[in-house]
């Protein structure tokens, strides 16, 4: 039997493995490996348990935080990644809304009780089309409670040190694959093309009618893009 070809997939923000059952479900030439990235307190620890998981020549697909994560790890590791599909993410710090939006919200989670996500944060994931899409709406809503009040105060601390890679990426060597969405509520389309443009072997695809969940909202079409470029 022919050995199959690892995959090692990070997720985003109070994400799970869950994230990727829709695509994963028919890749049966892969070996899906889920890195866990959420006891990590730092991008630094982070990229020690990438250095520590990931093989020589590794091939990578990376949501949001986990696709940030990733070009952190590459700036200083340009050889270890071959080839990676970055989904939903830029390059860029957070601006300052964001940070203070995470801070208000650390603060109000540590004086009170979590009592999971609410229905209109989940709803700011996705696209207005998918806003009746009770299927998808349950898998946030799933993966949020599964890792609970804890970890979501751990990343929210861990990740929001964010400093803006724009000017390093050029050191990353590694073969690389965009997914963004031009109506994500959450990521800057303009800075992901610009993440795009700094990267020297970046190609990008851009959606429309989709939100930030792409691998909830468009698994077929993530699928596809990983069939055809890891080959």
């Amino acid at each position: 039997m022919q050995k199959k070809q690892k995959l090692y997939f990070l997720s985003g923000t109070m994400c799970t493995a869950q994230l990727w059952d829709f695509v994963c479900d028919e890749l049966p030439r892969f070996e899906c490996v889920f890195i866990d990235t959420t006891s990590a307190n730092s991008f630094n620890e982070i990229d020690a348990l990438l250095n520590e998981t990931l093989e020589e020549n590794a091939c990578v697909v990376a949501f949001s935080m986990g696709a940030y994560s990733a070009m952190h790890f590459a700036v200083s590791n340009p050889n270890r990644i071959e080839k990676m599909i970055m989904i939903a993410a830029s390059a860029n710090g957070l601006d300052a809304k964001e940070l203070q939006l995470r801070k208000s919200t650390i603060h109000f989670l540590e004086k009170h009780t979590y009592k999971g996500i609410s229905n209109a944060r989940a709803l700011q994931f996705l696209h207005p089309k998918n806003h009746q899409n009770n299927e998808l709406i349950q898998v946030i809503k799933d993966m949020d409670a599964e890792l609970g009040k804890e970890v979501l105060i751990r990343q929210l601390k861990a990740t929001s040190l964010r400093v803006d890679l724009t000017h390093e990426l050029k050191n990353i060597e590694t073969k690389i694959h965009i997914i963004a969405s031009k109506e994500d509520a959450l990521v800057n389309i303009n800075h992901v093309k610009n993440t795009q443009q700094r990267l020297p072997k970046a190609t990008i695809t851009v959606l429309k009618n989709c939100g930030h969940m792409i691998p909830l909202e468009m698994p077929d079409l993530v699928r596809n893009t990983i069939l055809q470029f890891f080959i």
